[in-house]
């Protein structure tokens, strides 16, 4: 019996293709910071600022405030400078001092507008 069977190698070409996009989209592009005290500040200030309906979402958006959203990460930010007291550099302790200061200034701010 001859072997008359047309086998369709498109499908096999297409699904290598999705496969190999799927894996180029998750590999990122550029590696991400290093993990240093900085770094750490800029995530809890960040999502402080966000809280305080300062930085836009991911969706460029910039939601209303949440003021126990907001406390809670500043709150945070507070425990890590009375936990690291004394170990830090002297930049260190300008970044942290710093966002702090900027942060209860916006807080402060964000609370007056709120209702």
């Amino acid at each position: 019996m001859p072997d008359d069977k047309n086998i369709d190698e498109a499908w096999k070409k297409q699904a290598q293709a999705e496969k190999d996009g799927l894996e180029a989209a998750s590999k990122p592009s550029e590696p991400p910071p290093p993990a240093d005290f900085p770094s750490l500040v800029a995530s809890l200030a960040s999502g402080a600022l966000l809280a305080l309906g300062i930085l836009p979402d991911a969706e460029g958006k910039t939601p209303p405030p949440d003021l126990e959203r907001a406390q809670y990460a500043i709150d945070l930010l507070d425990m890590l400078a009375v936990k690291t007291k004394g170990n830090l550099t002297p930049e260190e302790e300008r970044h942290i001092t710093g966002a702090l200061h900027e942060l209860h200034l916006a807080f402060v701010e964000a609370a007056r507008r709120s209702p």
